[in-house]
């Protein structure tokens, strides 16, 4: 049996948490644990727990181990899942695995998982039961209805949520952007550009780590490690060079990249490459794309 631990956060569940169940059906019988939330559209078993102030707990899953006995527990590469999946490995002595983006299920489980900052693919064989920290991306979530038992834990020991540090808003979430338009160096001086040709396809605008850092664009639309995962359709990547740091935030559908360097890269993770100047080629395509839509 699996158990998959919701991404919960401010009393929402996330929607990796979706990923993780798609994974599981593929693992064998499983039970999806939401701490604190309305676990609506989380398709199969539902374990529902109240009583406590927060599900950042690794007594709660310590208890739920100990009760269920699980082949395996599914954590997602976010903030929950980071921070409790360490903690129970070693509370439990049990093997983690971080960094997941296939996982099998046999005598013993095979997984992949992505190292030196997404260089290497390495191929892992782990006794069971095992935690799997699980990427972002890599399984299409399933929605369905959920069948509910709730559970009450009291857990005292100490802790307590003093707050939630949010982020800086930025009107979107990048993450969930069907269509998202993203800008390099090469492309900065054609940022206005950008953002028209994303309100054409009706999507967002959104940069790789060195446009954040000049400031031209919010934290909060850094594509990459150290920014945010997009999942869309459309991933339309301009003047990008295509540093690890950066693609391992690129899970789009379709990838389409435009680069005057036939050797970057962002070649290597496109379905669709392109060898040319953005600031050339930017204003041709806004005239195509108007021209096809009648708005010329």
């Amino acid at each position: 049996m699996i158990l998959v631990f919701a991404e919960v956060i401010e009393n929402e569940v996330q929607d990796i948490t979706y990923e993780l169940v798609a994974l599981a059906k593929q693992l064998g019988d499983y039970k999806v644990v939401v701490v604190g939330a309305d676990p609506k559209d989380i398709d199969g078993d539902v374990i529902q727990i109240d009583g406590i102030l927060h599900p950042y707990h690794y007594k709660v899953a310590e208890k739920l181990f100990e009760e269920y006995n699980p082949d395996a527990m599914l954590f997602a590469n976010a903030p929950f899942g980071m921070d409790l999946a360490p903690q129970l490995a070693g509370k439990l002595n049990l093997p983690l695995i971080t960094n997941v983006v296939r996982l099998e299920n046999g005598e013993r489980f095979k997984a992949t998982s992505l190292t030196y900052g997404g260089r290497v693919l390495v191929d892992l064989e782990v006794d069971k039961p095992a935690i799997f920290v699980v990427n972002r991306g890599c399984y299409e979530p399933v929605r369905g209805t959920p069948n509910v038992e709730k559970l009450s834990l009291a857990v005292e020991d100490g802790t307590e949520l003093l707050r939630v540090i949010k982020p800086e808003e930025a009107g979107v979430d990048i993450s969930k952007a069907d269509v998202v338009v993203s800008v390099g160096r090469g492309a900065v001086d054609s940022l206005e550009l950008a953002e028209e040709l994303a309100e054409l396809l009706n999507g967002v605008i959104a940069g790789s780590r060195p446009v954040i850092d000049q400031g031209l664009l919010p934290k909060t639309r850094q594509v990459g490690r150290s920014g945010k995962t997009v999942t869309g359709k459309l991933y339309l990547a301009l003047g990008i060079s295509g540093a690890t740091e950066h693609v391992e935030g690129v899970k789009a559908k379709n990838v389409i990249a435009v680069n005057v360097d036939k050797e970057a890269p962002i070649f290597r993770v496109a379905n669709v490459g392109v060898v040319a100047d953005v600031n050339e080629l930017l204003p041709v395509l806004i005239d195509k794309i108007k021209e096809a839509k009648g708005k010329r």
